[in-house]
């Protein structure tokens, strides 16, 4: 039978502790589960040498757990990537990127399936769907209420929130796929319009160019203009949410990539300036040579809320924002590398290790569970090493901060993420693929 409920997060205490909690395959994070999967098999098939691969000192042992881990992998990620195609042709949504790329994508490119070519160009064109010329924007809400505001007509509103600029990824791919100028068109022009109404110039000690950004933005769909800024997720209507601000560095680096113009590549590094500098500056509250030095707070305006992990208060931490600042740095890395400003790739490369190391010493479940093959059968299970201890989690990583908007109904903190999974899974292939581990 298809699959209609999906992972999403994973509480660290309670009576579901360690077990996913999941949502319908309509919520905007379905894509994410599949698209770990395809992940892992991806490093499999791609990374011999990479850690995950590395089974047994016996060759002939060694190839037939990989066989095996390989093909029963496959399969579970084309039993989750299944209920996505249809979501391919969803009108209701700007979130399609994040639901059709992290596994179809990888499922066209690993084994040419043109089912899900199909299904991301079909998307794109859904996407796309949701452009309005009089904004210069796609449309990535039809409304927005919470306590604080009640957005709900889509003739007088037009909702647009600074995620989005990682939506557009889709629109490249495929209108560079196809030829459609139209599709890079709407990407190119969404991407520039955000620069001017959710970027916000700052200022730092070291006179770089910064910007920190809003995370949502309601227009007038007739005249284009902004009405008010807004935050759904974040601390409060103008603070810098951490998520909202790597998904802008995230994207305007994707966007340069595909597009090469500066003013993308400028947007990108004042984005990532900013978010190093609150990292760096953030030492009142996070010890300098502390657990987790740059793994960052969920909002970086907010006051210090402190949860309490293994018994001891600790700062409330995102650490999907940084694993996505991360992934957008070392693809600046990539790019400012091409155009011979070796000095601030690494900057970028050497901040986002030391996110990711942060990550690892802070957030990472050590649960020691093995993958076990049946011989007889070929069949494959996962178990815990010591089964005595009963602890362990569904998730890599723990420490994320989904939403904790006060005003907001649906509050989760402190917890595993399937997107920050993802984005590590992402990010350790990324830079694999770069020949950087």
């Amino acid at each position: 039978s298809p699959l209609t409920k999906f992972p999403e997060t994973v509480p660290q205490s309670g009576p579901n502790e360690g077990r996913y909690q999941c949502r319908d395959a309509e919520f905007w994070t379905c894509g994410f589960f599949p698209g770990s999967l395809f992940c892992v098999l991806e490093r499999l098939r791609k990374y011999p040498g990479s850690s995950i691969s590395k089974i047994s000192n016996a060759p002939e042992k060694s190839i037939t757990f990989q066989s095996c881990l390989i093909a029963h992998l496959s399969d579970l990620c084309h039993q989750w990537a299944a209920p996505l195609y249809p979501m391919s042709g969803r009108k209701d949504t700007h979130d399609l990127g994040f639901i059709v790329q992290p596994a179809l994508r990888r499922d066209w490119e690993l084994f040419g399936n043109e089912q899900s070519l199909r299904a991301l160009l079909h998307a794109a064109d859904s996407l796309a769907s949701r452009y309005d010329d009089r904004v210069r924007a796609i449309r990535s809400w039809d409304s927005f209420s919470n306590a604080l505001h009640n957005i709900t007509s889509m003739e007088t509103d037009f909702v647009v929130i600074i995620d989005s600029l990682c939506n557009l990824d889709l629109l490249f791919y495929a209108g560079t796929y196809t030829g459609n100028s139209r599709l890079l068109d709407i990407a190119t022009t969404h991407a520039t319009t955000l620069l001017h109404t959710h970027l916000r110039k700052e200022s730092t000690q070291n006179g770089a160019t910064c910007f920190s950004t809003y995370h949502g933005v309601n227009f007038s769909p007739e005249t284009g203009s902004v009405k008010n800024s807004f935050t759904a997720q974040g601390y409060a209507d103008s603070s810098t949410w951490a998520r909202g601000q790597a998904w802008a560095i995230l994207g305007y680096a994707q966007t340069f990539s595909w597009t090469k113009e500066g003013k993308f590549l400028d947007a990108a590094k004042g984005l990532a300036e900013y978010f190093i500098h609150r990292l760096e500056s953030a030492t009142g509250v996070i010890e300098k040579n502390g657990l987790g030095r740059y793994v960052p707070l969920w909002d970086f305006d907010a006051p210090i809320t402190k949860t309490t992990v293994h018994g001891r208060p600790a700062p409330l931490r995102d650490v999907s924002a940084g694993l996505i600042a991360a992934n957008g740095m070392v693809i600046l890395y990539g790019q400012l590398l091409g155009i011979g400003d070796h000095k601030s790739a690494k900057r970028y490369l050497d901040y986002a290790l030391a996110i990711a190391k942060d990550t690892v010493a802070l957030a990472y479940h050590r649960d020691e569970m093995k993958i076990v093959i049946e011989e007889e059968s070929s069949k494959i299970r996962v178990e815990a090493c010591n089964k005595a201890s009963g602890r362990y989690s569904d998730a890599i990583l723990g420490r994320s901060t989904a939403n904790f908007n006060a005003n907001h109904s649906d509050r989760h903190w402190d917890h595993g993420l399937v997107y920050a999974d993802y984005y590590f899974l992402e990010l350790g292939n990324r830079l694999l693929d770069m020949g950087l581990i």
